[in-house]
C-alpha cells in the first residue's frame, strides 16, 4: 500500500489518454482496482475505457483525491500493459513542460519518448477464481444440453490463469455472464504480441547427460551427421553455440539439431540477439577510425580549459563553440564526453540530420566502443527498438543521433552536444513542433548539466544568447594545423547574361573544375534544386503546369520521366501538348540537380559524376555509399542539394561551386539572409580541408548582398551585426517570440472565416481589441492567405504573433482552439507553431 493511499479509500489513476484527435490536452481520472494497484506505477501504460472504445493511456499520478464530483461513476482501469514503467518521473515532468512551451498535447509528445512498434492490441480474457468442481456443481443446476455443458466445462477448466476468450457461442457467452455475476470467473484484458519485439537466436550445447559413450550412440541411433554435431559441441567445452555457427561449421541442416534435442543429446535455449544499427553505416571497406588522441592546437586547448571546469559545478552551464569549418570542434566534443563519463554521468551527441550520422558515429565509436548507441529515423524499427532498450538498461552511455535521440531514456545525463546547432532540422515541422535546442537547454537546467552548442555559423538565437551572457561564446578562429580558409571567387551572373553566356557553369567555374580534375582532385557542386527542370510552360499561351492539390508548380524529373509535386508527392506524365491551348510548344524552364549532372557529363566526358539529393539517397545506406565512394576517389564531381554542404571532411576536395547562391535569398522569409549565409559558408568549408589549398566559386545575381559579401570577406561578425539590426527593427526572433497560427481546410470560405474569428478573439484578449501593437510589445498581424495558399487540397491562411512573453499565450491559445474545434467538429484544422522555421 502506497503512502498516498488511505486504508479503505478509493484510489484513482490520473492519466493521459493516448488517442489522436482529442481536441484538448487534459488529464482523466479512473478508478484503480485493488488488484492492479501494486503493478500500476507512474510512467506505465494502462488500458482504459474511453467512450465506447478501449484506449491506451499513460499513468501520470496516483491519487486518493479526484476532481470529479461523482466519483462512484468513474470507470475502472482495465489493465496494466507494462511490467515496468517506460517513462521516468523526470520524463513526465519534461513532457508537461514541452506541452506548455510548444503549444501541443501531451498525448502527441508521448510517441517521442516510447520505443518504436509499441502499439499493442488487446483481447478480452477470463480467469477462473474457484475450483472447477464448484463451477461444475453450479452448472449442473442449469437446464443445459449435455454437449453445451461438457464443452463449456472443458473451457472453464483451462482458464486457471488469464487466457484469451475462445470462440464462444451465444449460449456459452450467456453462461460466462452468469459465472461472472456469481463471482466464479472474472474478465479482463490481455495484451497481444507487440509489432516489434526482441530478436532471439537459438543456442545449442550438449545436454547435462552427455558426453555419451559409443555404445549409447547405437542405442539412441545417432546418425553420422548427428555424431558430427555432437563432436563439434564437445569441442566447445560447454559454451552455448548459435545455430548459424554450428550449421556453418558442420554443413548439416537445422533438422539435425532438432532431432538431437528430441533425443535428449543437445539442449536448446533462446538468447537475445540485438540487431546491429551500425551494419548499414560501416561498410567493410570503411573501417572505423583508430581511437587516436590527436594533439590539440592552442585554440582547442584554450577552449577545453574554459569548458571542463563547468562539469564539476553544481549548476547548469551553456557554451557556444563558434569555430570556422575545419577548426577541430569534433575533437573537443570527444574530450568533453570523456571527462563527463569519468564522473559517472552520460552524454547526448546530436547531429542535425541523418546525413551526418555515419561519419560522426564512426569517430565516436572509435573512442567509446560498445558504450555508444545510435538513434535516428533511418534505422529499421527493430534496430531502434533494440537501441532504445540498450539505453534504458544502462548498457549504453553515449547516445548519438538526430533530434529524436534526445528522448531516449538515458539516465543521469551530464552533457548534451548539438553539433551544427544552426541547422533547421533540429526543429520538427510536424506535430509536436519542438526545437531540440530548447529541449536540450531545459534538460540541462533541470539536471545541472552542460549544454555545448557548436557551429561555424551559429543561429541568430544562439549568437544573441552569447551576447547577453546566457551562453559563453568560445571562438575557434583558425583551422587545425594552420590550414588556410579557401579562396572565395564571386561570379556576377548579370555580367554573364550581358555577355550572352547562358551555360549553367560560368567560364570561371568551368576552368576551376577542369584544373582540379587535371590535378587528380575532387569537386563538389551545390545546387539546391532537385529534379531536371523547375517548371514547364507553354510558350504560346503562358500556361504553367501546377499541382492540382497544391498551389505550386510541378517539377520535371527526367528519371523517371515524371512531373512531381515536392509538397504532396503527386506524380503525372509530362504532357506532349499544352492542356490549355493544345499547343505543342512546351518548354522546360530552370535547372535542377539532374540537369546539372547531365551537362557535367557532356562538358567533362571522362569525369566520374555522382548526384546526392533526396532522389538518390532514399534507401538505407545510400548516403554513406556515396560518401565512401567520394572518400576512396571513385567520384570526381559530386553534384547535390544542401546535403553536400554538411559534414564532409575530405582532404582531396579542393573546388566547391555554388551554382546559384540566390535560391534561398529571395524567399519571403525573415530568415532568408541567415539561411543563405549559413548554407554558403558551410558549403565553402568543404574545400581545402587537407594540405591542398581550396577555391570556392559563388555564382550570384546579387553579389552586393550583405550575406554574400560577408562570405567573400570571411566577415561573420559583420553579417551578424547587420542581421541583428534588421531583426530588432522588424521585431523578429531573437528579440521576440514568434507564434504562427496556420488555419487549413477543404472549404476556403470556412478557413477564411475561422482565421478571422479566432484571430479577432485573440486580439481582443491580448490587445484589448486594438489592432497591432498594444504598447506591451505584442503585435498580431493577419490573418491573410499563406504564401502557398493550398497544399494537399487544403486551403491555408495564417496569423503571426510577435510577443515578448510566450506565457501569455500558453493557456489562452490551446483553450480557444480546443473550444472552437469542439464546436465546429474540426472542419478547419488550426496549427500553433512556436518559432516557425518556414513561413511558406
Amino acid at each position: 500500500m502506497r503512502e498516498t493511499e488511505r486504508k479503505g479509500s478509493p484510489v484513482f489513476a490520473r492519466v493521459v489518454v493516448s488517442l489522436p484527435g482529442l481536441p484538448e490536452d487534459r488529464l482523466y481520472d479512473y478508478l484503480l482496482p485493488e488488484e492492479l494497484a501494486e503493478t500500476a506505477l507512474p510512467g506505465a501504460r494502462l488500458l482504459v475505457p474511453f467512450g465506447k472504445r478501449k484506449a491506451e493511456a499513460v499513468l501520470w499520478e496516483i491519487t486518493t483525491d479526484s476532481a470529479y464530483r461523482d466519483r462512484e461513476d468513474l470507470r475502472p482501469v482495465l489493465a496494466v500493459l507494462d511490467g515496468e514503467p517506460l517513462l521516468s518521473g523526470f520524463q513526465l515532468a519534461l513532457i508537461d513542460w514541452m506541452a506548455r512551451r510548444f503549444f501541443c498535447r501531451r498525448c502527441d509528445l508521448l510517441r517521442l519518448f516510447f520505443p518504436p512498434g509499441l502499439k499493442i492490441k488487446t483481447e478480452k480474457c477470463w480467469q477462473r477464481l474457484v475450483p472447477v468442481e464448484e463451477i461444475e456443481a453450479f452448472l449442473s443446476t442449469l437446464p443445459l444440453p449435455e454437449e453445451t455443458y461438457r464443452s463449456f466445462l472443458a473451457k472453464v477448466a483451462e482458464a486457471g490463469r488469464p487466457s484469451c476468450f475462445p470462440d464462444l457461442g451465444k449460449e456459452e457467452s450467456q453462461l460466462l455472464s452468469l459465472l461472472v455475476q456469481a463471482g466464479f470467473v472474472k474478465t479482463g484484458w490481455l495484451p497481444q504480441k507487440p509489432a516489434v519485439k526482441f530478436k532471439t537466436v537459438k543456442f545449442y550445447r550438449l545436454a547435462k547427460a552427455a558426453p555419451l559413450s559409443p555404445g549409447n550412440w547405437e542405442e539412441i541411433r545417432l546418425t553420422a551427421k548427428q555424431k558430427e554435431v555432437y563432436h563439434y559441441l564437445q569441442e566447445q567445452a560447454g559454451r552455448p553455440v548459435p545455430a548459424a555457427e554450428i550449421l556453418a561449421a558442420t554443413g548439416v541442416s537445422a533438422y539435425v539439431l532438432t532431432a538431437l534435442v528430441k533425443k535428449g543429446v543437445v539442449e536448446c535455449s533462446l538468447q537475445e540477439a540485438p540487431r546491429d544499427p551500425f551494419s548499414g553505416l560501416q561498410p567493410e571497406d570503411a573501417p572505423v577510425p583508430a581511437p587516436v588522441h590527436v594533439q590539440l592546437n592552442p585554440d582547442q586547448a584554450a577552449a577545453l580549459h574554459r569548458i571542463l571546469p563547468a562539469i564539476d559545478r553544481p549548476e547548469p552551464a551553456g557554451f557556444l563553440l563558434e569555430g570556422v569549418t575545419g577548426s577541430g570542434k569534433t575533437e573537443i566534443y570527444l574530450r568533453v564526453i570523456e571527462e563527463v563519463l569519468k564522473r559517472g554521468k552520460n552524454a547526448f551527441y546530436l547531429v542535425p540530420e541523418i546525413a551526418l550520422t555515419p561519419q560522426t558515429v564512426a569517430r565516436v565509436r572509435a573512442r567509446f566502443g560498445e558504450a555508444v548507441a545510435v538513434f535516428h529515423s533511418s534505422l529499421g524499427q527493430g534496430e531502434r527498438f533494440d537501441e532504445w532498450w540498450r539505453v534504458k538498461r544502462g548498457e549504453a552511455r553515449v547516445v548519438v543521433g538526430a533530434r529524436s535521440a534526445l528522448f531516449v531514456p538515458l539516465a543521469n545525463p551530464g552533457l548534451i552536444i548539438l553539433d551544427e546547432e544552426h541547422e533547421y532540422t533540429y526543429k520538427q515541422e510536424e506535430t509536436p513542433r519542438y526545437h531540440a535546442r530548447d529541449v536540450a537547454r531545459e534538460i540541462c537546467q533541470r539536471v545541472n548539466g552542460l549544454l555545448l552548442l557548436g557551429s561555424a555559423t551559429p543561429s541568430l538565437e544562439s549568437y544573441r544568447a552569447a551576447e547577453t551572457g546566457e551562453l559563453t561564446r568560445i571562438p575557434l578562429p583558425r583551422r587545425v594545423l594552420g590550414r588556410p580558409l579557401p579562396e572565395i571567387v564571386l561570379v556576377d551572373l548579370r555580367e554573364e547574361f550581358k555577355a550572352r553566356r547562358f551555360s549553367i557553369l560560368s567560364p570561371v567555374l568551368q576552368e576551376a573544375i577542369a584544373s582540379c580534375l587535371e590535378r587528380g582532385e575532387q569537386v563538389i557542386l551545390l545546387l539546391n534544386r532537385r529534379g531536371y527542370a523547375t517548371f514547364i510552360i507553354c510558350r504560346e499561351c503562358g500556361h504553367v503546369l501546377k499541382c492540382s492539390a497544391c498551389d505550386v508548380t510541378l517539377t520535371y524529373h527526367r528519371r523517371p520521366n515524371l512531373l512531381l509535386c515536392h509538397y504532396c508527392d503527386s506524380r503525372r506524365k509530362p504532357p506532349e501538348i499544352c492542356p490549355q491551348c493544345r499547343s505543342h510548344h512546351i518548354r522546360y524552364v530552370g535547372r535542377g540537380t539532374q540537369r546539372l549532372e547531365e551537362e557535367l557529363n557532356q562538358v567533362y566526358p571522362g569525369a566520374r559524376v555522382a548526384r546526392m539529393d533526396l532522389d538518390t539517397t532514399g534507401r538505407k545506406g545510400s548516403h554513406e555509399k556515396i560518401y565512401q565512394d567520394l572518400r576512396k576517389g571513385e567520384i570526381d564531381i559530386l553534384v547535390g542539394t544542401q546535403m553536400v554542404a554538411k559534414g564532409f571532411d575530405l582532404p582531396n576536395v579542393t573546388v566547391v561551386g555554388i551554382i546559384n547562391a540566390d535560391v534561398a535569398l529571395n524567399l519571403p522569409d525573415f530568415r532568408a539572409a541567415e539561411r543563405t549565409y549559413q548554407l554558403l559558408t558551410q558549403a565553402a568549408g568543404r574545400a581545402g580541408r587537407g594540405d591542398k589549398p581550396g577555391m570556392v566559386v559563388v555564382q550570384t545575381f546579387n553579389p552586393g548582398h550583405y550575406s554574400i559579401a560577408a562570405l567573400r570577406r570571411s566577415d561573420a561578425e559583420g553579417f551578424y551585426r547587420r542581421e541583428l539590426l534588421y531583426r530588432e527593427a522588424g521585431k523578429y526572433p531573437p528579440f521576440t517570440g514568434l507564434i504562427r497560427l496556420v488555419f487549413s481546410g477543404t472549404d476556403p470560405k470556412a478557413v477564411m472565416a475561422t482565421a478571422r474569428d479566432l484571430t479577432g478573439v485573440i486580439k481582443e484578449k491580448i490587445t484589448g481589441s486594438a489592432p497591432g501593437d498594444n504598447g506591451r510589445g505584442e503585435e498580431i498581424t493577419g490573418p491573410q492567405p499563406a504564401v502557398i495558399e493550398k497544399v494537399q487540397n487544403r486551403y491555408r491562411w495564417h496569423t503571426l504573433i510577435k510577443t515578448v512573453d510566450l506565457d501569455l499565450y500558453a493557456g489562452l491559445l490551446p483553450q480557444l482552439i480546443a473550444g472552437y474545434q469542439r464546436k465546429n467538429r474540426q472542419k478547419v484544422r488550426v496549427i500553433v507553431d512556436e518559432n516557425p522555421y518556414s513561413m511558406l
